[in-house]
């Protein structure tokens, strides 16, 4: 719908674009007008209701915190009781019946649903006063985050959600709790000795607020200190545990009385600690049906004075559009015949215009005029390039020639009974047409297995008994198309960098064989190698595609290779000083297709 709007308000002339502009700005400014009215009248009824419902929100968590006062108190009696202190350091005599008169504890605090007690030796025992049974054995607590912080705290209370915790605590639990932690000392060790944890039904903590909620549109809800929600409890679809939680996530609900705005609706939200969990209870009422009287006489003044705004803007607007638009129409009349190829068109506008549609129409000008300049430029410089390249065509020797000329050499070598001079210009000849390859840029694998034999053998001619080399290309990978001369260079590069530096006897070893579905070739050889520098600056070239002045070779095979096979090969370079090098060449079989 957006781009729909956009779409259609690019096609508008300007005219119309600085009537919608000027209706824009009257309405944004009726609009501000129109909220700091509203602001005022409503301000007072906003104060009310907030000071109403941050009331009842500290109420409420003060009776909560009573009760979680009122847990702690009862976690240190049970802490001095004898029996208990029994049950963490056992004594021979002692056994878990003697715990039964402790139950009448639970009886008296109707809000409390569950006790547990656990000794560090692996005892474990409950009391339940809402059927739920079972409870993790003390091994699955020995090492969970849980235990470690009840112990990190030093017999002080804790108070966290059994559902925030990762493990089962209670295995049949019959209502979501509420639980306060805290470690046991054994009175004659100081040491720590156990566990206690007594439990609270959320929906007994749901009972105090709820009647709060009763003919609002409202929600409360409890959260801990990690802004993790632990009891929600709503009166509209409006307000969900989900939205509630983007709130808290986005530390919108940080101060004791806030006004939001979210689905379009107004949103009074109150926050009040409860200090002993420094957990806080939250409350969000709708502040939308306190506010309809106000908002509906306010929306009828607003229309009034709208309609009137945009009369007067139309007026307006009309008369300042037509002023400026009319030396953009001749600027427009004025591309129209550039577009034809009119290049010596100008637009006259008033010489005493200094604004921005002056200087526009103005560099317009000095750019036609450019363009101009520059057409006649390119065509003169056209003229020389075809002129150059006569030239060109003409100076290039007819490659046929050349090879009739080679073959010619050849058999005259052949009839003076001179085999070497024969086999050197016959390599030659050959290493000529694989090179040009009929200028396809995909040769076959025996070809450029050829192209390299060749050439080796004219440089061993050249170095004589300082140059051995072999070549090992299986036979099942010979009718593979590669891209040619791309193990040439490589192998050019064995030679000069790593035997013309160095006088002793130098061994090029080639291979080629199938891996799965790639074809692997490698160039060895024992020269000098390079040094980490050196190999580092060569890597880094092959990677940053950047200009150098070394690597030529090497950097015009990567760049190839990107073109033919994008990333879908591997081209590896290792060398160490005096220990040679090998390059490492892995290409995919069926990337690219090739007709032979």
């Amino acid at each position: 719908m957006l781009l729909k709007l956009k779409n259609y308000f690019l096609r508008l002339s300007i005219k119309y674009k600085i009537l919608i502009l000027f209706y824009s700005i009257i309405v944004v400014t009726s609009l501000v007008l129109a909220l700091f009215s509203y602001t005022i009248s409503t301000n007072q009824l906003k104060e009310e209701v907030g000071n109403l419902l941050l009331r009842d929100t500290k109420r409420i968590a003060a009776s909560i915190d009573f009760l979680q006062r009122d847990v702690n108190e009862l976690s240190s009696f049970l802490f001095l009781d004898q029996r208990v202190q029994n049950f963490i350091s056992p004594r021979p005599d002692f056994t878990k019946y003697s715990l039964e008169p402790l139950a009448s504890l639970l009886a008296s605090k109707d809000y409390i649903s569950f006790i547990m007690l656990y000794s560090f030796q692996g005892d474990k025992y409950y009391f339940s006063n809402d059927n739920s049974t079972g409870v993790a054995d003390f091994y699955e607590l020995k090492s969970t985050d849980f235990l470690k912080q009840i112990i990190k705290n030093k017999g002080a209370p804790i108070w966290l959600s059994l559902n925030s915790l990762p493990f089962t605590l209670i295995a049949k639990n019959n209502y979501p709790k509420i639980a306060m932690a805290r470690l046991l000392l054994d009175f004659n060790t100081y040491e720590p000795a156990g566990v206690l944890i007594i439990c609270i039904n959320i929906p007994t903590i749901e009972k105090i607020y709820m009647e709060d909620l009763k003919e609002k549109e409202a929600c409360f809800f409890i959260a801990d200190s990690s802004n993790k929600i632990i009891s929600f409890e709503s009166t509209t679809p409006q307000f969900t545990a989900t939205f509630a939680q983007k709130l808290l996530n986005k530390n919108i609900l940080s101060r004791e009385n806030e006004i939001i705005t979210a689905n379009s609706s107004k949103l009074l939200i109150t926050s009040s600690y409860i200090p002993t969990s420094n957990w806080r209870l939250v409350s969000i009422v709708s502040l939308e049906n306190a506010i309809n009287a106000i908002r509906n006489s306010f929306v009828l003044l607003y229309i009034r004075v709208l309609i009137l705004c945009l009369i007067f803007a139309f007026v307006i607007s009309m008369y300042f559009s037509s002023m400026l638009t009319a030396p953009l129409q001749k600027l427009v009349s004025s591309m129209k015949k550039v577009r034809q190829g009119n290049f010596r068109e100008q637009v006259n506008i008033d010489p005493h215009a200094s604004d921005e549609i002056a200087i526009v129409v103005s560099e317009y000008n000095n750019m036609v005029e450019k363009i101009n300049e520059l057409i006649n430029k390119v065509l003169k410089l056209e003229i020389h390039k075809k002129e150059a390249e006569l030239k060109a065509l003409e100076a290039q020797i007819n490659p046929h020639f050349l090879y009739n000329t080679l073959d010619t050499i050849f058999w005259k070598a052949e009839k003076s009974h001179d085999s070497e001079i024969s086999e050197m210009i016959y390599s030659l000849s050959r290493l000529f047409r694989l090179t040009l390859n009929r200028g396809s840029e995909f040769i076959q694998v025996k070809g450029e297995k050829e192209l390299i034999e060749h050439y080796l053998f004219l440089q061993s001619k050249r170095y004589k008994n300082r140059l051995q080399y072999s070549i090992e290309i299986d036979s099942e990978i010979l009718d593979y198309y590669i891209p040619k001369l791309i193990l040439q260079p490589f192998v050019e590069n064995a030679i000069v960098h790593g035997m013309e530096n160095s006088t002793a006897p130098t061994f090029i070893q080639i291979t080629g064989k199938k891996e799965g579905e790639n074809l692997c070739f490698t160039i060895k050889d024992n020269g000098i190698g390079m040094s980490k520098m050196q190999l580092d600056r060569i890597k880094d070239l092959l990677e940053s595609g950047k200009e150098a002045t070394f690597g030529y070779a090497i950097k015009n095979v990567n760049e190839r290779l990107k073109l033919y096979y994008e990333t879908h090969f591997k081209l590896n370079i290792q060398s160490q000083p005096g220990q040679g090098t090998e390059v490492k060449l892995i290409l995919p079989i069926d990337y690219i297709s090739v007709e032979s």
